[in-house]
């Protein structure tokens, strides 16, 4: 990423921090179960809209049906 990882976090909303971490800790999950967690669970009022501004920014990306962590974010393992 151009900018460090921690600056650009520091840079989030409150709502996108929020969602960031939910994909930290789960990397891909589905459409409507995201939607749906971020909503009950989690309280966001408008996910899609925040998700959105995280795919915007490169930490988050749209497969088919699923949302997930950015590739380049990912840890891999050997």
């Amino acid at each position: 990423m151009r900018e460090n990882l921690r600056e650009i976090y520091r840079k989030l909303t409150r709502e996108e921090k929020i969602v960031f971490d939910y994909f930290l800790k789960n990397v891909s999950v589905g459409e409507i179960l995201a939607i749906r967690e971020l909503s009950a669970i989690y309280k966001i009022k408008n996910p899609e809209q925040v998700i959105n501004s995280l795919i915007a920014k490169g930490l988050l990306e749209r497969g088919s049906g699923c949302y997930n962590l950015a590739k380049e974010l990912r840890v891999r393992e050997k």
